[in-house]
């Protein structure tokens, strides 16, 4: 096995959905993969289906990232069963959904908890061993309402590109030791969280959750909305030795949804 193929990596969020795919692509590639999630259960049983899906080198670690300690404790379980790691990928389901004028200092700061603050710790943590070697990858799966804000989910539309500039602003910092830190912005994609986040938006609107969902899908010019994998295809690129050149960027996953030249 090479170097490459043996890298160690952490993939948060991973119990299903987006995390999961990354998870399964990385396996794949022969990177020994941490997944993380606050279920116990859901992980374990992702953990396991994975194993037997890819043959890789997998373990569960359950625990909340919106703890100050959390992504602390996930470090410390990697080291202890695989060693250093050289790739972390955030993930996570977002804040609720709400309108602008109804969202209160305290959802602020929850959602600063959820999203930006377990980043931060990832990287306070790994990125000194990381520019010591020479070599290290962090991604973190965000959302397109970074370019384009979507109604009613203006806690992720504040926090997800705040955490967008704090990493450009890292990976500038850190580009001449090896390491990149990037994003990866998804599109409307057919996962559990987005037909929760259909049923909360359906009955604000007046519509139907399957309405909703045929809306979104027709909205990109694919005409369909994405599957997990393709999003993970392009999460596991950056993870690279081939991404080597590309740091600092938010890369749109989004079936054509953003309609910018940049």
């Amino acid at each position: 096995m090479s170097q490459s193929n043996g890298r160690i990596a952490i993939v948060c969020g991973a119990s299903a959905g987006l995390g999961y795919a990354v998870a399964e692509e990385l396996l794949k590639q022969g990177k020994r993969t941490i997944i993380v999630s606050r279920s116990e259960e859901r992980i374990t049983a992702a953990a396991e289906t994975l194993r037997a899906a890819t043959g890789g080198e997998v373990a569960g670690v359950a625990v909340d990232l919106s703890e100050p300690d959390g992504p602390a404790r996930v470090v410390t379980a990697t080291r202890d069963l695989f060693g250093q790691p050289e790739i972390i990928v955030t993930n996570g389901g977002g804040p609720p959904a709400m309108k602008a004028i109804n969202a209160s200092s305290s959802d602020l700061l929850a959602a600063c908890e959820l999203l930006l603050l377990p980043v931060q710790r990832f990287l306070e943590l790994c990125l000194p061993p990381m520019r010591t070697a020479g070599w290290g990858r962090l991604v973190a799966i965000t959302s397109i309402a970074v370019r384009e804000p979507q109604p009613m989910l203006v806690l992720s539309n504040t926090l997800r590109a705040g955490l967008t500039g704090y990493l450009k602003s890292v990976a500038d910092e850190v580009a001449g030791n090896g390491v990149t830190v990037n994003s990866v912005l998804p599109g409307y994609t057919a996962t559990d969280r987005l037909a929760e986040l259909a049923e909360v938006k359906a009955v604000a609107m007046g519509t139907t959750a399957d309405e909703l969902m045929t809306s979104w899908a027709a909205m990109a010019p694919i005409g369909r909305l994405l599957e997990p994998a393709e999003v993970a295809a392009a999460v596991a690129f950056l993870c690279s030795e081939a991404a080597s050149g590309i740091t600092g960027h938010a890369l749109p996953v989004d079936g054509g949804y953003g309609r910018g030249l940049l």
